[in-house]
């Protein structure tokens, strides 16, 4: 990494009030009691006793029905520190300046006391900020001082205004080895998040809240040491319970003031730091595949050792955890997804993919193939039987159908050299002509040829619809879902709801449903994202439908752009005496975004509004659904439609060639020399043009090259033709007497 400025450390010292603070180190002693020098080093460790009973202990959800808490285990983690000095973490130095990784480029940036918004050059991500470890100095006279190193990185979060330490703790679900003491070496069947804190005194070891957080040994959960008889044998235990003040040499030293401040955050000596389960990224995901059963929630903290403490051993923790919510004999479901509709065309295959996927379970499907997923063209009934450490279960069946489609019948026909050739077909679906080249030339059961003059080939096909493209595509919450709490339905009366969303392309709104807790009339509006143009209005008195919801047609053209649908706050104030229009919404975790048909419309987010129509009081959030569930948008794109084609059949358009002029009409004659024509070509009238003509050159299959229009062919007219490839021409003169065309050769 280059260094573009080098950090220095600083070594201070100051009077105090009283004799071991960051000012004075006077009373401070040293982990090792001979000496009176010595670095104060904090001590980190992950509270066994915090993870298994703050907050109630961790909390397993469903890998379904618990909206963004799907498939969590959500943890809480406390790590005191029971060192001889605090953990001190700042985002600047002495003398100002902030520290930022971009690529290989160490970048310092002077604050001004001002941190946040750094940006790489080439990122629209906050930069990685160098994370500074103070770490204070006992001098032999009894002086404090410092030095500083960097330890790692922190980011700085623009919605909780503070930095991040990055990685602080890493914590995983596994599966116990009885015959591993080490924690650390158990298979891992689950990954949480790499856990960034922001480092705070947020309890004394001595509140009640913290309770048995602050222990001289954290690393072994009672469970532990039963299961692991020899690790106490060896004199370890669950740790001493340390709530007072004389039970940690330095005590308070670091000012038991640390916050989230972006210039110095930490944890003060005989102080933790809690993080509480409902907070971001405080979860381990549990794999969708995992069984019911005993687990153990391994945690690290400073995994990657960026921090400089006095012990490193001791920086991991392992609490033993039931399953009860995910696989087991009875809700161990499986289903077979296909790729597509399984109504297969003549040559085509699907894929057939098991619901539940993981390596370490088997699969063994009903025409004997044993992987997650296979790959089918023949018709049949397909199931698997899916096998894992929670028991085994079998899928419903899924029939593969396949569809034949007969080619459409036509007859070869004759015709004479420069007519057209009316060609017919007859089938059960869309027929499709094309000539020799593969070009698409003409649709329908009658296809007219250009003039001919040689045999010709055409081949026809036909599409036949096999299921019809559904009337309407839908999208949105199908309906509306509660979880039970008290404002799971309605928001407070002071808000106006609705969504957001992009139009990718222009599309139809037929209806939306709503769910309306009092009988009443709404205006339905499309509004700008600005709320300034209405776009469209409809409004109907809804009955009331808590239950069952109502069907809202709108009939709305909705041209590309982004919108916010939402109701007329005015009316509702009205009808309801506040901005709610008393439509219900989905929240408590269990609203989803975003909802999207592809090409065509993205649902993005919902939105509310404490201002009527007035963009100041409006708020945007993914943790709402507001009104407006089962979209239904005409289809007019046919999306959705089965259809197979036919093979290809063959006809023939037989030309009869007599190697003569070409006379339309007799009452017209011309000659042509000379022929075979290279560089010039000329035409004499052979009979009396007195009246405009048309002079045509066509190609071999009667195609028009090039046109000229003349006033009276009364003498003879001379042509370039260098420009034209060598070959069968023919030279095609119309009058109001009739027509005639005699062929050339060219040859360059």
């Amino acid at each position: 990494m280059k260094i573009k400025l080098l950090l220095i450390a600083i070594m201070t010292t100051s009077f105090g009030w009283s004799q071991c603070n960051i000012n004075d180190a006077t009373d401070c002693v040293c982990k090792d009691s001979n000496e009176i020098d010595c670095d104060l080093l904090p001590d980190i460790q992950a509270s066994w006793y915090g993870i298994l009973t703050y907050s109630n202990g961790p909390s397993e959800y469903p890998q379904e029905g618990a909206g963004e808490n799907n498939g969590r285990l959500r943890i809480s983690v406390s790590t005191p520190n029971t060192g001889y000095g605090p953990l001190t973490v700042r985002g600047v130095d002495d003398n100002g300046y902030a520290y930022f990784v971009c690529d290989n480029d160490t970048i310092a940036v002077q604050t001004g006391g001002s941190i946040g918004g750094y940006y790489c050059d080439d990122s629209d991500e906050p930069a990685k900020h160098l994370a500074i470890q103070r770490i204070y100095h006992r001098n032999a006279d009894g002086s404090m001082g410092y030095w500083d190193r960097f330890a790692g990185t922190m980011t700085y979060h623009p919605t909780h205004g503070h930095m991040h330490s990055d990685e602080w703790g890493v914590f995983t679900l596994r599966k116990q080895d009885p015959n591993d003491p080490n924690p650390l070496n158990w298979p891992i069947v689950s990954n949480g998040a790499k856990m960034g804190f922001c480092l705070m005194d947020y309890n004394d070891c001595g509140d009640d809240a913290a309770y048995g957080h602050c222990r001289d040994e954290n690393r072994y959960s009672d469970q532990y040491l039963e299961d692991y008889p020899e690790i106490a044998e060896q004199g370890f235990d669950g740790g001493n319970i340390l709530t007072e003040n004389s039970q940690f040499p330095n005590n308070g030293l670091g000012g038991q003031n640390y916050g989230c401040s972006v210039i110095e955050q930490g944890i003060t000596v005989g102080w933790t730091d809690i993080y509480s389960e409902y907070l971001d990224d405080q979860w381990i995901d549990i794999d969708p595949s995992l069984c019911n059963g005993e687990y153990w929630i391994v945690g690290e903290i400073d995994r990657n050792n960026f921090y400089l403490e006095s012990n490193k051993e001791n920086n991991w923790t392992a609490v033993p955890i039931t399953l009860t919510q995910q696989l087991d004999s009875q809700n161990f479901e499986v289903e077979v997804i296909p790729s597509s509709t399984p109504i297969l065309c003549e040559g085509e295959t699907i894929t057939l993919t098991s619901s539940v996927e993981n390596s370490t379970m088997e699969y063994l499907w009903s025409n004997g193939m044993t992987t997650s997923s296979i790959v089918v063209n023949e018709p049949g009934t397909y199931y698997v039987e899916v096998t894992s450490e929670c028991g085994s279960n079998t899928s419903e069946a899924i029939e593969v159908t396949t569809t034949a489609v007969l080619s459409p019948d036509s007859d070869n026909v004759t015709v004479e050299e420069g007519e057209s050739a009316i060609l017919n077909a007859t089938g059960s679906g869309n027929i499709f002509w094309i000539d020799n080249n593969g070009e698409l030339v003409g649709t329908g059961e009658n296809f007219t040829t250009p003039e001919l003059y040689e045999d010709t080939s055409y081949f026809i096909y036909q599409e036949q619809e096999i299921i019809p493209a559904p009337e309407y595509l839908n999208t949105g919450e199908a309906d509306h879902l509660c979880d039970g709490g008290g404002s799971c339905d309605y928001s407070g009366n002071i808000y106006n709801g609705g969504l957001r969303f992009e139009a990718i392309n222009d599309f139809t709104l037929n209806s939306v449903k709503v769910y309306a807790g009092l009988a009443g009339t709404r205006t339905f509006e499309l509004r700008n994202t600005s709320l300034d143009i209405i776009f469209e209005s409809t409004t109907l008195n809804i009955p009331e439908s808590e239950d069952n919801g109502f069907e809202v047609i709108l009939d709305w053209l909705v041209p590309a752009g982004e919108y916010i649908i939402t109701t007329n706050s005015d009316l509702n104030n009205q009808n309801f005496d506040g901005n709610n229009p008393l439509l219900k919404r989905t929240t408590g975790g269990l609203a989803s975004f975003p909802h999207t048909i592809d090409d065509i419309v993205n649902i993005s987010e919902g939105y509310y509004n404490n201002e009527g129509d007035n963009i100041n009081g409006a708020g945007f959030s993914t943790s709402y659904y507001y009104y407006f569930y089962d979209w239904k948008i005409n289809n007019d794109w046919g999306i959705g439609e089965v259809s197979c084609i036919s093979e290809q059949t063959e006809v023939e358009v037989f030309v009869n060639i007599n190697n003569t002029n070409i006379i339309e009409e007799n009452s017209i004659d011309f000659s042509i020399f000379p022929n075979p024509a290279s560089k010039q070509l000329s035409l004499k009238p052979e009979s009396n043009f007195n009246e405009e003509e048309s002079i045509f050159i066509l190609n071999e299959v009667g195609e028009e090259i090039e046109k000229f229009n003349i006033e009276k062919f009364t003498n003879e007219l001379k042509f370039d033709i260098e420009k034209y490839s060598s070959g069968l021409y023919f030279v095609k003169i119309e009058s109001l007497k009739g027509s005639m065309t005699k062929p050339i050769m060219f040859n360059k």
